[in-house]
Protein backbone atom coordinates (compact mmCIF):
# COMPACT_ATOMS: atom_id res chain seq x y z
CA UNK A 1 0.00 0.00 0.00
CA UNK A 2 1.29 3.46 -0.87
CA UNK A 3 2.23 5.83 1.92
CA UNK A 4 -0.40 8.56 2.38
CA UNK A 5 -0.20 11.78 4.37
CA UNK A 6 1.96 12.37 7.47
CA UNK A 7 4.23 14.61 5.39
CA UNK A 8 5.00 16.92 8.31
CA UNK A 9 5.84 14.12 10.76
CA UNK A 10 7.99 12.28 8.22
CA UNK A 11 9.89 15.44 7.30
CA UNK A 12 10.54 16.31 10.95
CA UNK A 13 11.78 12.80 11.74
CA UNK A 14 14.13 12.85 8.77
CA UNK A 15 15.42 16.28 9.68
CA UNK A 16 16.24 15.03 13.17
CA UNK A 17 17.81 11.83 11.85
CA UNK A 18 20.24 13.67 9.59
CA UNK A 19 21.47 15.82 12.49
CA UNK A 20 23.48 12.69 13.34
CA UNK A 21 23.16 13.29 17.09
CA UNK A 22 21.43 11.34 19.83
CA UNK A 23 17.66 11.73 19.58
CA UNK A 24 14.67 10.32 21.36
CA UNK A 25 11.34 10.78 19.66
CA UNK A 26 8.03 9.94 21.35
CA UNK A 27 5.25 8.92 18.96
CA UNK A 28 1.79 8.13 20.30
CA UNK A 29 -1.86 8.03 19.33
CA UNK A 30 -4.87 5.76 19.49
CA UNK A 31 -4.82 2.26 18.03
CA UNK A 32 -5.02 1.85 14.24
CA UNK A 33 -4.34 5.54 13.59
CA UNK A 34 -1.21 4.81 11.55
CA UNK A 35 1.73 5.17 13.96
CA UNK A 36 3.42 1.93 12.93
CA UNK A 37 3.04 2.67 9.23
CA UNK A 38 4.62 6.10 9.70
CA UNK A 39 7.58 4.64 11.59
CA UNK A 40 8.05 1.84 9.07
CA UNK A 41 8.11 4.39 6.25
CA UNK A 42 10.66 6.46 8.17
CA UNK A 43 13.06 3.57 8.84
CA UNK A 44 12.60 1.91 5.44
CA UNK A 45 15.95 3.17 4.11
CA UNK A 46 17.78 3.40 7.43
CA UNK A 47 19.87 1.03 9.50
CA UNK A 48 18.27 -0.11 12.71
CA UNK A 49 15.66 -2.39 14.20
CA UNK A 50 12.02 -2.48 15.22
CA UNK A 51 11.05 -4.08 18.54
CA UNK A 52 7.41 -4.60 19.48
CA UNK A 53 6.89 -5.19 23.21
CA UNK A 54 4.27 -7.76 24.16
CA UNK A 55 1.70 -7.71 26.91
CA UNK A 56 3.72 -10.44 28.59
CA UNK A 57 6.39 -10.92 31.26
CA UNK A 58 9.91 -9.49 31.31
CA UNK A 59 11.50 -12.79 30.22
CA UNK A 60 9.57 -12.86 26.95
CA UNK A 61 10.21 -9.18 26.26
CA UNK A 62 13.94 -9.52 27.07
CA UNK A 63 14.16 -12.39 24.58
CA UNK A 64 12.56 -10.31 21.82
CA UNK A 65 14.55 -7.21 22.73
CA UNK A 66 17.81 -9.18 22.58
CA UNK A 67 17.08 -10.28 19.02
CA UNK A 68 16.16 -6.71 18.00
CA UNK A 69 19.35 -5.27 19.53
CA UNK A 70 21.54 -7.84 17.77
CA UNK A 71 19.77 -7.09 14.50
CA UNK A 72 20.30 -3.35 14.92
CA UNK A 73 23.97 -3.92 15.64
CA UNK A 74 24.84 -5.86 12.50
CA UNK A 75 22.35 -8.71 12.05
CA UNK A 76 24.14 -10.85 14.62
CA UNK A 77 22.45 -14.20 15.09
CA UNK A 78 22.95 -17.26 17.25
CA UNK A 79 24.05 -15.23 20.26
CA UNK A 80 22.48 -15.89 23.66
CA UNK A 81 19.91 -13.51 25.10
CA UNK A 82 21.20 -10.72 27.27
CA UNK A 83 20.94 -11.58 30.94
CA UNK A 84 19.15 -8.32 31.75
CA UNK A 85 17.76 -5.18 30.13
CA UNK A 86 20.64 -3.02 31.33
CA UNK A 87 23.15 -5.12 29.40
CA UNK A 88 20.97 -5.13 26.29
CA UNK A 89 20.51 -1.38 26.16
CA UNK A 90 24.14 -0.64 27.09
CA UNK A 91 25.24 -2.85 24.18
CA UNK A 92 22.97 -0.79 21.90
CA UNK A 93 24.22 2.55 23.20
CA UNK A 94 27.87 1.46 22.92
CA UNK A 95 27.37 0.37 19.31
CA UNK A 96 25.70 3.68 18.48
CA UNK A 97 28.79 5.70 19.47
CA UNK A 98 30.25 4.99 16.03
CA UNK A 99 27.09 4.01 14.12
CA UNK A 100 23.97 6.00 13.27
CA UNK A 101 21.07 3.62 13.91
CA UNK A 102 17.36 3.83 14.62
CA UNK A 103 15.92 1.66 17.38
CA UNK A 104 12.15 1.56 17.75
CA UNK A 105 10.32 0.32 20.84
CA UNK A 106 6.69 -0.06 19.81
CA UNK A 107 4.00 -0.57 22.47
CA UNK A 108 6.37 0.88 25.04
CA UNK A 109 3.67 0.79 27.76
CA UNK A 110 3.71 -3.03 27.60
CA UNK A 111 7.47 -3.06 28.17
CA UNK A 112 7.12 -0.63 31.07
CA UNK A 113 4.40 -2.76 32.66
CA UNK A 114 6.51 -5.93 32.47
CA UNK A 115 9.66 -4.10 33.59
CA UNK A 116 8.65 -1.13 35.79
CA UNK A 117 12.20 0.23 36.12
CA UNK A 118 12.76 0.48 32.35
CA UNK A 119 12.18 4.26 32.14
CA UNK A 120 14.70 4.90 34.91
CA UNK A 121 17.18 2.61 33.18
CA UNK A 122 16.79 4.48 29.89
CA UNK A 123 17.09 7.81 31.70
CA UNK A 124 20.45 6.84 33.17
CA UNK A 125 21.79 5.53 29.87
CA UNK A 126 20.60 8.60 27.94
CA UNK A 127 22.26 10.91 30.45
CA UNK A 128 25.47 8.89 30.20
CA UNK A 129 25.62 8.58 26.40
CA UNK A 130 23.69 11.52 24.92
CA UNK A 131 26.83 13.56 24.12
CA UNK A 132 28.57 10.72 22.28
CA UNK A 133 25.80 8.43 21.03
CA UNK A 134 24.34 8.54 17.51
CA UNK A 135 21.31 6.48 18.50
CA UNK A 136 17.89 7.58 17.26
CA UNK A 137 15.55 6.02 19.83
CA UNK A 138 11.80 5.99 19.15
CA UNK A 139 9.30 5.18 21.89
CA UNK A 140 5.83 4.47 20.50
CA UNK A 141 2.60 3.65 22.28
CA UNK A 142 -1.17 3.45 21.88
CA UNK A 143 -2.04 4.17 25.50
CA UNK A 144 -2.23 7.94 25.27
CA UNK A 145 -2.65 8.51 28.99
CA UNK A 146 0.45 6.40 29.73
CA UNK A 147 2.55 8.12 27.07
CA UNK A 148 1.49 11.60 28.16
CA UNK A 149 1.84 10.99 31.89
CA UNK A 150 4.57 8.37 32.29
CA UNK A 151 6.79 9.18 29.32
CA UNK A 152 6.24 12.88 28.62
CA UNK A 153 4.94 13.94 32.05
CA UNK A 154 7.17 15.90 34.41
CA UNK A 155 7.04 13.09 37.00
CA UNK A 156 8.43 10.59 34.50
CA UNK A 157 12.13 9.60 34.72
CA UNK A 158 12.26 10.34 30.98
CA UNK A 159 10.95 13.88 31.37
CA UNK A 160 13.13 16.31 29.45
CA UNK A 161 14.99 13.57 27.55
CA UNK A 162 12.84 13.53 24.44
CA UNK A 163 14.06 15.61 21.50
CA UNK A 164 10.74 15.48 19.63
CA UNK A 165 7.21 14.23 20.13
CA UNK A 166 4.33 13.52 17.77
CA UNK A 167 0.74 12.86 18.69
CA UNK A 168 -0.64 11.06 15.64
CA UNK A 169 -4.22 12.13 14.99
CA UNK A 170 -6.74 10.66 12.57
CA UNK A 171 -6.47 11.88 8.98
CA UNK A 172 -8.50 14.94 8.03
CA UNK A 173 -11.09 14.78 5.27
CA UNK A 174 -8.58 15.66 2.54
CA UNK A 175 -5.98 13.02 3.37
CA UNK A 176 -8.75 10.45 3.97
CA UNK A 177 -9.97 11.05 0.42
CA UNK A 178 -6.63 9.84 -1.00
CA UNK A 179 -7.52 6.29 0.05
CA UNK A 180 -10.57 6.32 -2.26
CA UNK A 181 -9.42 8.77 -4.90
CA UNK A 182 -11.73 7.47 -7.66
CA UNK A 183 -14.85 8.18 -5.59
CA UNK A 184 -17.01 11.30 -5.99
CA UNK A 185 -16.71 14.14 -3.47
CA UNK A 186 -19.91 12.97 -1.77
CA UNK A 187 -18.64 9.39 -1.47
CA UNK A 188 -15.25 10.56 -0.17
CA UNK A 189 -16.97 12.60 2.53
CA UNK A 190 -19.10 9.62 3.56
CA UNK A 191 -16.03 7.35 3.77
CA UNK A 192 -14.40 9.98 5.99
CA UNK A 193 -17.43 9.80 8.28
CA UNK A 194 -17.55 6.00 8.26
CA UNK A 195 -13.89 5.70 9.26
CA UNK A 196 -13.36 8.82 11.37
CA UNK A 197 -10.12 9.28 9.42
CA UNK A 198 -8.50 6.26 11.12
CA UNK A 199 -5.79 4.96 8.78
CA UNK A 200 -6.43 1.25 9.16
CA UNK A 201 -10.18 1.61 8.66
CA UNK A 202 -9.58 3.61 5.48
CA UNK A 203 -7.57 0.73 4.04
CA UNK A 204 -10.67 -1.47 4.32
CA UNK A 205 -12.48 0.62 1.68
CA UNK A 206 -11.98 -0.30 -1.96
CA UNK A 207 -12.94 2.47 -4.38
CA UNK A 208 -13.15 -0.07 -7.21
CA UNK A 209 -16.45 -1.29 -5.79
CA UNK A 210 -19.51 0.74 -4.83
CA UNK A 211 -19.81 2.64 -1.58
CA UNK A 212 -22.91 0.58 -0.79
CA UNK A 213 -20.98 -2.67 -1.15
CA UNK A 214 -18.12 -1.33 0.98
CA UNK A 215 -20.55 -0.44 3.76
CA UNK A 216 -22.18 -3.89 3.61
CA UNK A 217 -18.82 -5.71 3.45
CA UNK A 218 -17.28 -3.81 6.37
CA UNK A 219 -20.22 -3.18 8.70
CA UNK A 220 -23.24 -5.27 7.79
CA UNK A 221 -21.71 -8.75 7.65
CA UNK A 222 -20.63 -10.80 10.67
CA UNK A 223 -17.22 -11.21 9.05
CA UNK A 224 -16.92 -7.49 8.27
CA UNK A 225 -13.72 -5.77 9.37
CA UNK A 226 -15.69 -3.11 11.29
CA UNK A 227 -18.67 -5.22 12.35
CA UNK A 228 -17.42 -5.53 15.96
CA UNK A 229 -14.74 -2.84 15.95
CA UNK A 230 -16.14 -0.48 18.62
CA UNK A 231 -16.76 -3.37 21.01
CA UNK A 232 -13.30 -4.80 20.37
CA UNK A 233 -11.65 -1.41 20.87
CA UNK A 234 -13.42 -0.91 24.22
CA UNK A 235 -12.33 -4.39 25.35
CA UNK A 236 -8.71 -3.70 24.40
CA UNK A 237 -8.47 -0.29 26.03
CA UNK A 238 -10.78 -0.36 29.04
CA UNK A 239 -11.44 -2.59 32.02
CA UNK A 240 -15.23 -2.30 32.15
CA UNK A 241 -16.31 -2.28 28.50
CA UNK A 242 -19.98 -2.82 29.35
CA UNK A 243 -20.19 0.43 31.31
CA UNK A 244 -18.47 2.37 28.52
CA UNK A 245 -20.74 0.76 25.94
CA UNK A 246 -23.79 1.81 27.98
CA UNK A 247 -22.52 5.41 28.14
CA UNK A 248 -21.92 5.51 24.39
CA UNK A 249 -25.34 4.04 23.72
CA UNK A 250 -26.94 6.68 25.95
CA UNK A 251 -25.12 9.51 24.15
CA UNK A 252 -25.93 8.06 20.73
CA UNK A 253 -29.59 7.94 21.80
CA UNK A 254 -29.66 11.69 22.41
CA UNK A 255 -28.43 12.18 25.99
CA UNK A 256 -25.85 14.98 25.92
CA UNK A 257 -25.71 16.40 29.44
CA UNK A 258 -24.16 14.47 32.32
CA UNK A 259 -27.43 14.26 34.26
CA UNK A 260 -29.24 13.04 31.13
CA UNK A 261 -26.69 10.26 30.61
CA UNK A 262 -26.92 9.27 34.28
CA UNK A 263 -30.74 9.25 34.17
CA UNK A 264 -30.77 7.06 31.06
CA UNK A 265 -28.42 4.59 32.76
CA UNK A 266 -30.11 4.89 36.18
CA UNK A 267 -26.82 5.67 37.95
CA UNK A 268 -25.60 8.68 39.99
CA UNK A 269 -24.03 11.34 37.76
CA UNK A 270 -21.11 11.67 40.18
CA UNK A 271 -19.95 8.16 39.35
CA UNK A 272 -19.62 8.79 35.62
CA UNK A 273 -16.69 11.22 35.67
CA UNK A 274 -13.94 8.60 35.44
CA UNK A 275 -15.62 6.79 32.56
CA UNK A 276 -16.33 9.99 30.65
CA UNK A 277 -12.73 11.16 31.04
CA UNK A 278 -11.39 7.82 29.78
CA UNK A 279 -13.55 8.02 26.66
CA UNK A 280 -12.39 11.59 26.08
CA UNK A 281 -8.74 10.53 26.45
CA UNK A 282 -9.28 7.86 23.79
CA UNK A 283 -10.77 10.40 21.39
CA UNK A 284 -14.10 8.58 21.29
CA UNK A 285 -16.24 11.31 22.88
CA UNK A 286 -15.69 15.02 23.42
CA UNK A 287 -16.69 17.58 26.00
CA UNK A 288 -18.20 20.49 24.11
CA UNK A 289 -18.67 24.08 25.20
CA UNK A 290 -19.91 26.90 22.96
CA UNK A 291 -17.36 29.28 21.49
CA UNK A 292 -17.57 32.61 23.37
CA UNK A 293 -18.68 30.75 26.50
CA UNK A 294 -15.95 28.16 27.09
CA UNK A 295 -16.19 28.47 30.87
CA UNK A 296 -19.78 27.35 31.05
CA UNK A 297 -20.56 24.89 33.83
CA UNK A 298 -23.04 23.11 31.59
CA UNK A 299 -21.00 21.35 28.91
CA UNK A 300 -22.49 18.76 26.63
CA UNK A 301 -20.98 15.43 25.57
CA UNK A 302 -21.00 14.06 22.05
CA UNK A 303 -19.44 11.10 20.26
CA UNK A 304 -16.42 12.56 18.50
CA UNK A 305 -15.41 9.43 16.57
CA UNK A 306 -17.80 9.39 13.63
CA UNK A 307 -17.18 5.67 13.03
CA UNK A 308 -18.67 5.02 16.49
CA UNK A 309 -21.62 7.26 15.62
CA UNK A 310 -22.35 5.18 12.51
CA UNK A 311 -21.93 1.91 14.37
CA UNK A 312 -24.32 2.79 17.19
CA UNK A 313 -26.83 4.29 14.79
CA UNK A 314 -26.92 1.56 12.15
CA UNK A 315 -25.08 -1.57 13.30
CA UNK A 316 -25.91 -2.10 16.96
CA UNK A 317 -29.62 -1.50 16.37
CA UNK A 318 -29.70 -4.11 13.57
CA UNK A 319 -27.46 -6.85 14.94
CA UNK A 320 -30.19 -9.51 14.80
CA UNK A 321 -30.77 -8.98 11.08
CA UNK A 322 -27.03 -8.80 10.34
CA UNK A 323 -26.54 -12.09 12.18
CA UNK A 324 -29.13 -13.60 9.82
CA UNK A 325 -26.97 -12.47 6.88
CA UNK A 326 -29.49 -9.78 5.90
CA UNK A 327 -26.93 -6.99 5.57
CA UNK A 328 -28.19 -5.88 2.15
CA UNK A 329 -31.74 -5.56 3.50
CA UNK A 330 -30.44 -3.57 6.48
CA UNK A 331 -28.68 -1.23 4.07
CA UNK A 332 -31.74 -0.74 1.86
CA UNK A 333 -34.22 -0.35 4.71
CA UNK A 334 -32.26 1.36 7.50
CA UNK A 335 -29.05 2.88 6.12
CA UNK A 336 -29.51 4.27 2.62
CA UNK A 337 -32.33 6.72 3.29
CA UNK A 338 -30.80 7.90 6.58
CA UNK A 339 -27.21 8.49 5.40
CA UNK A 340 -27.83 12.19 4.78
CA UNK A 341 -29.13 12.58 8.31
CA UNK A 342 -26.00 10.85 9.67
CA UNK A 343 -23.76 13.03 7.50
CA UNK A 344 -25.10 16.34 8.84
CA UNK A 345 -22.76 16.30 11.86
CA UNK A 346 -19.90 14.84 9.78
CA UNK A 347 -20.24 17.70 7.29
CA UNK A 348 -19.99 20.24 10.08
CA UNK A 349 -16.71 18.58 11.06
CA UNK A 350 -15.52 18.69 7.44
CA UNK A 351 -16.45 22.38 7.28
CA UNK A 352 -14.37 23.04 10.40
CA UNK A 353 -11.41 21.19 8.87
CA UNK A 354 -11.88 23.16 5.62
CA UNK A 355 -11.56 26.37 7.63
CA UNK A 356 -8.36 24.99 9.19
CA UNK A 357 -6.98 24.22 5.72
CA UNK A 358 -7.74 27.77 4.63
CA UNK A 359 -5.91 29.01 7.72
CA UNK A 360 -2.82 26.97 6.82
CA UNK A 361 -2.91 28.43 3.31
CA UNK A 362 -3.25 31.97 4.71
CA UNK A 363 -6.53 32.22 2.81
CA UNK A 364 -8.92 32.88 5.68
CA UNK A 365 -10.96 36.03 6.40
CA UNK A 366 -9.34 36.22 9.84
CA UNK A 367 -6.79 34.61 12.15
CA UNK A 368 -8.97 33.49 15.08
CA UNK A 369 -8.34 33.50 18.79
CA UNK A 370 -11.02 30.80 18.97
CA UNK A 371 -13.53 29.06 16.73
CA UNK A 372 -16.13 26.34 17.03
CA UNK A 373 -19.85 25.62 17.41
CA UNK A 374 -22.03 28.16 19.16
CA UNK A 375 -25.35 27.65 20.88
CA UNK A 376 -27.20 29.75 23.41
CA UNK A 377 -29.93 32.36 23.76
CA UNK A 378 -30.50 34.90 21.02
CA UNK A 379 -31.08 38.08 23.04
CA UNK A 380 -32.66 39.89 20.06
CA UNK A 381 -35.09 37.17 19.05
CA UNK A 382 -35.64 35.90 22.61
CA UNK A 383 -35.16 32.25 21.71
CA UNK A 384 -32.59 29.47 21.68
CA UNK A 385 -30.24 29.62 18.72
CA UNK A 386 -27.34 27.71 17.19
CA UNK A 387 -24.63 28.48 14.61
CA UNK A 388 -22.53 25.71 13.07
CA UNK A 389 -19.29 27.66 13.41
CA UNK A 390 -18.16 31.04 14.65
CA UNK A 391 -14.58 32.30 14.45
CA UNK A 392 -13.45 35.63 15.85
CA UNK A 393 -10.27 37.60 16.50
CA UNK A 394 -9.06 40.31 18.85
CA UNK A 395 -10.16 43.04 16.43
CA UNK A 396 -13.77 41.94 16.92
CA UNK A 397 -14.01 40.55 13.41
CA UNK A 398 -16.29 37.54 13.04
CA UNK A 399 -16.82 34.68 10.62
CA UNK A 400 -20.24 33.00 10.71
CA UNK A 401 -20.66 29.62 9.02
CA UNK A 402 -23.66 27.47 8.16
CA UNK A 403 -23.14 23.91 6.81
CA UNK A 404 -25.90 22.16 4.84
CA UNK A 405 -25.72 18.48 3.87
CA UNK A 406 -28.82 17.50 1.91
CA UNK A 407 -29.92 16.84 -1.65
CA UNK A 408 -31.41 20.30 -2.14
CA UNK A 409 -29.55 23.40 -3.22
CA UNK A 410 -29.16 26.01 -0.51
CA UNK A 411 -31.62 28.88 -0.89
CA UNK A 412 -31.46 32.59 -0.13
CA UNK A 413 -33.43 32.09 3.09
CA UNK A 414 -30.55 30.14 4.66
CA UNK A 415 -28.14 33.05 4.17
CA UNK A 416 -30.73 35.55 5.39
CA UNK A 417 -31.30 33.48 8.53
CA UNK A 418 -27.54 33.22 9.24
CA UNK A 419 -27.17 36.99 8.88
CA UNK A 420 -30.13 37.50 11.19
CA UNK A 421 -28.58 35.20 13.81
CA UNK A 422 -25.26 37.06 13.56
CA UNK A 423 -26.90 40.32 14.65
CA UNK A 424 -27.02 38.84 18.16
CA UNK A 425 -23.25 39.57 18.35
CA UNK A 426 -21.34 42.82 18.54
CA UNK A 427 -18.76 42.87 15.75
CA UNK A 428 -16.75 45.42 13.80
CA UNK A 429 -16.76 43.30 10.64
CA UNK A 430 -18.59 40.12 9.65
CA UNK A 431 -17.95 37.50 6.98
CA UNK A 432 -20.37 34.71 6.11
CA UNK A 433 -19.76 31.25 4.66
CA UNK A 434 -22.34 28.78 3.45
CA UNK A 435 -21.04 25.25 2.76
CA UNK A 436 -23.23 22.86 0.81
CA UNK A 437 -23.31 19.29 -0.49
CA UNK A 438 -25.56 20.13 -3.44
CA UNK A 439 -24.62 23.69 -4.36
CA UNK A 440 -26.74 26.82 -4.31
CA UNK A 441 -29.76 28.40 -5.91
CA UNK A 442 -29.28 31.93 -7.19
CA UNK A 443 -28.35 33.80 -4.01
CA UNK A 444 -27.98 37.56 -3.84
CA UNK A 445 -25.05 38.43 -1.62
CA UNK A 446 -22.34 40.96 -0.85
CA UNK A 447 -18.56 40.54 -1.10
CA UNK A 448 -18.40 39.39 2.53
CA UNK A 449 -20.32 36.19 1.68
CA UNK A 450 -18.70 33.02 0.31
CA UNK A 451 -20.67 30.13 -1.16
CA UNK A 452 -18.61 26.93 -0.89
CA UNK A 453 -19.69 23.61 -2.40
CA UNK A 454 -18.40 20.21 -1.28
CA UNK A 455 -16.57 19.97 -4.60
CA UNK A 456 -14.80 23.27 -3.79
CA UNK A 457 -13.76 21.85 -0.43
CA UNK A 458 -11.98 18.93 -2.11
CA UNK A 459 -10.13 21.09 -4.66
Amino acid sequence: MRFIGRDYELAELNKEFYNNKFAMSVIYGRRRVGKTYLIQEFIRDKKGSYFVALESNDIVNLNLLSKAVYHACGNLSGLPDFTNFADAFRYLFEYSISNRIVFVIDEYPYLAMSTPYISSLLQNLIDEYKEKSKLFLILCGSSMSFMEEQVLGYKSPLYGRRTSQFKINPFNYLDSAKFVDSYSSREKAIVFGLTGGIAEYLTFFNSEISLKQNIINNYLKTGGRLYEEPANLLKQELREPKTYNDILFAISSGASKLNEIATKLNVPSGGLGHYINSLIALGIIERKTPVLNRKTKRPIYAIKDTMFVFWYKFVQTNLNMINLDLGELVYEKYVDQYLNNYMESVFKKITMEYFEERLKQMNSPLIPVDYGNWWGNDQRLKKASEIDMIAYNNENEYLFVEAKWNNNKVKQAILDELIEKSLNFQFSKATYWLTSLSGFEKITHEKNVELISLRDMYR
